[in-house]
């Protein structure tokens, strides 16, 4: 769920104004001539048109994620690439070298003039279809986006991240209508935007860093600056059993992950429970990224884990998407 509020709070705070150079400018020819009650209607077809093209689009990128049986450590490259995509769109918007201009997924110039073309019709087909057609020219942020829904591996949630993300364009696409040369020819905009971009692309490469049971996140780096290495002798080691294994329990809670054990042993195989209690949301998809190891937890329940520490050292549990995360210290 926290992906879905992400999606959406990148679309209005960026992807509106990120995509205005393509997807607006198409949209302002479209309804130029137009009277202003008109030019509304024109608006509301195109904004609903592109709505259901994205979650149309957003749910086949999800199926294709599930049949590629993504890893965490490959969900987390993707979203450490979604950063790259977002830092080549932020120096765009500052036009900081024109090398990042090469960065964007374009149609071929026959479709631009055909869309142009058909935005001459007087009805609202025009804007309908010209609404539809902007799945094929994704901004810089779109494409995060996109990457996104087939990390989600679900037609579902690849469906609901293209929803909300286009939903939260929605505001600006329609004051753009309204006021296009306004909006377009407004560097304050860009660089805002730019300043929003980065700010995701940081967040996008820090939890790719997660995915991938990486120790150099943000999270961890705030630990050592703020507590050294205090936390390494709280908590409980793991006890073993008769079975000669590691016993440790990690309660999963809608917010994210609770343990009173946070050290193990190498090379002792480690039984590892989960627990939940009416647990909602991304929580429940436990991976454990350094063994590939990913469960989908009940919501109501306990589901047990088992795998050997190989190395020592801190190795990282999250949920699915990077939102919620722990550790344990290998000695």
């Amino acid at each position: 769920m926290n992906m879905i509020w992400l999606a959406f709070i990148t679309g209005l705070t960026t992807g509106g104004i990120s995509c205005l150079a393509v997807q607006g400018g198409l949209l302002t020819s479209a309804v130029a001539d137009q009277k202003e009650k008109q030019q509304k209607a024109s608006i509301f077809y195109f904004l609903v048109s592109k709505t259901v093209a994205y979650t149309l689009l957003g749910a086949l990128l999800g199926i294709a994620g599930a049949a590629l049986t993504l890893t965490p450590k490959t969900q987390g490259w993707m979203q450490i690439f979604a950063g790259i995509v977002m830092l080549t769109t932020a120096a765009r918007l500052l036009k900081v070298h024109p090398m990042f201009d090469k960065f964007v997924i374009t149609p071929p110039k026959s479709f631009y003039r055909l869309v142009r073309n058909s935005s001459k019709m007087d009805s609202y087909f025009a804007p309908s279809v010209l609404g539809f057609a902007t799945v094929l020219i994704p901004c810089g942020v779109t494409q995060s986006m996109m990457i996104l829904a087939i990390a989600s591996g679900s037609a579902f949630w690849g469906a609901m991240i293209m929803l909300f993300f286009t939903l939260g364009t929605t505001p600006v696409f329609f004051t753009l209508g309204i006021a296009s040369k306004v909006f377009l020819s407004n560097k304050k905009l860009s660089y805002a935007a730019a300043a929003v971009i980065f700010v995701l692309a940081v967040s996008a490469f820090n939890t790719g860093q997660i995915l991938r049971g990486s120790v150099h996140t943000l999270q961890n780096y705030n630990m050592a600056l703020t507590q050294g290495q205090k936390t390494t002798q709280e908590g409980l080691i793991a006890g073993i059993n008769v079975s000669g294994k590691q016993e440790a329990e990690i309660e999963v809670i809608t917010g994210g992950y609770r343990s009173e054990h946070t050290t193990l042993k190498a090379g002792v195989p480690v039984s590892l429970k989960l627990t939940t209690n009416d647990t909602k949301g991304c929580s429940r998809a436990f991976t454990i990224p350094e063994y590939n190891i990913s469960e989908i937890l009940p919501e109501t329940g306990e589901v047990m884990v088992e795998f050997t520490p190989t190395k020592t050292g801190m190795l990282t549990y999250t949920c699915s998407m990077g939102m919620y995360t722990g550790y344990f210290q290998v000695i």
